[in-house]
């Protein structure tokens, strides 16, 4: 059973210490909680119920045992299914058919990330807020920033929206109760136990860390080769100041639009799209947080731009998840390289992270071993792995110029 085990090693340890200590204690204890609660409570449920399964089974209650992994997967595996069934009806059979062939949905599942969770949460807030539930699509915003925190921004279309039609102190109280609580209910045992690490591990892990994979401010990381002794100090903070900009445009553009209630799909494609764009992890798994609004979008609009941005649905996915870890990751487990693990400020072997994840019987075992063994083959991917800077940058700017392309559209289509 596949995983990203380079992350999963991280949940393990969250289990292993609310089993010891109790769940209370584990921003306090555990190396690395990047998160915010509901990941951390809905890994340990699934968590403790694949180990229970696969003890009752007799297989051996181990963290990698396929039955568990899968049992951890099962929200994920939800998420995708029920994605697919709301853009099938809502939008058509073609859009469900571009969410079956969607990559990154099936790289995020693989590998274990939380993200397809994500997007479900999003598209229904950003469907109930169509239908003008605006408490429903204020509850599963929240839902959605109690797994990553950067969703915390989401609220602000549901907000604007009630403001408008309701007044600001209306809009103020549904945003406590529906928005705001929610968060806090979930986070009190992690507040009232050890609130300086709850903040500290959920909040400045990333106010610290530097920028990663596929984010315009990782750039300056390829052009030093990933020296990050050679950049400046704001690298690590710097993406604050045109995030908190393009937020304040949003926020002006949504007040003083009219039609705001009509343009509702155009508003989440900008947010999410702006959070990918102007942050700086740029992780390859964010990119299902755009893929059912993308799809949405293309099936609600006609002609050229239709096509246009299908193509981009499609392309998106193969262009971040296939060509990227093709140039970097994969050409480095070839030949037997190492790779920059930001989070960690570490290089790690590429072949370890690789099987760890991967397993040694899969069909990409035998390929890569061919590969080492001809000397043309090690030698193009040798040079694929010196190259890695470059490509990255390469990678990374079409990938962000093209999102750019959708914020462009998206905002196009709200003028008033």
């Amino acid at each position: 059973m596949i995983t990203a085990y380079y992350d999963y090693r991280y949940f393990e340890q969250w289990y292993e210490i609310a089993s010891k200590y109790g769940v209370g204690e584990i921003y306090s204890h555990s190396a690395k909680t990047a998160y915010f609660p509901l990941t951390v409570y809905i890994y340990l449920l699934f968590h403790w119920m694949g180990l229970r399964l696969a003890g009752f089974l007799k297989m051996g209650a181990s963290p990698l045992n396929p039955v568990v992994v899968l049992i951890d997967k099962i929200p994920y595996i939800v998420s995708f299914n029920v994605i697919y069934l709301i853009l099938r009806k809502r939008y058509g059979y073609t859009a469900g058919f571009l969410w079956l062939i969607n990559i990154s949905a099936y790289s995020t599942l693989a590998g274990f990330q939380v993200d397809l969770l994500v997007a479900l949460l999003i598209l229904a807030s950003m469907m109930y807020l169509e239908e003008a539930r605006v408490d429903r699509s204020f509850l599963l915003a929240s839902l959605a920033t109690s797994i990553k925190q950067i969703f915390v921004f989401t609220g602000l279309i549901p907000f604007v929206v009630l403001w408008r039609k309701n007044g600001f102190r209306v809009a103020l109280r549904k945003l406590l109760i529906y928005f705001i609580l929610p968060i806090l209910a979930l986070s009190i045992p992690f507040l009232l136990r050890d609130p300086v690490d709850f903040i500290y591990k959920s909040l400045f892990f990333h106010g610290y860390r530097y920028p990663q994979d596929l984010s315009l401010w990782a750039i300056p990381m390829y052009v030093v080769v990933f020296n990050v002794q050679a950049l400046p100090g704001f690298i690590t903070w710097g993406w604050i100041i045109p995030f908190i900009i393009f937020m304040a445009l949003l926020t002006v553009k949504l007040v003083q639009d009219p039609l705001i209630e009509r343009n509702i799909l155009y508003y989440y494609i900008i947010i999410v799209s702006g959070m990918i764009v102007l942050n700086k992890v740029g992780g390859l798994n964010y990119l299902t947080w755009l893929s059912p609004l993308l799809i949405a979008f293309a099936s609600r609009t006609l002609g050229n731009l239709s096509m246009k941005l299908k193509g981009i649905s499609i392309a998106l996915p193969l262009w971040s998840l296939v060509l990227y870890p093709f140039f970097t990751f994969f050409s480095a487990t070839v030949v037997g390289g190492d790779i920059y693990i930001v989070e960690d400020s570490s290089w790690e072997p590429a072949e370890g992270i690789f099987y760890a994840s991967y397993g040694y019987y899969n069909p990409l075992v035998g390929l890569i071993s061919a590969l080492k063994s001809n000397p043309t083959s090690y030698f193009i991917f040798k040079s694929l792995y010196n190259a890695i800077p470059a490509t990255s940058i390469a990678v990374t700017l079409i990938y962000n110029l093209t999102i750019i392309y959708v914020i462009k559209i998206a905002w196009r289509l709200t003028r008033y």
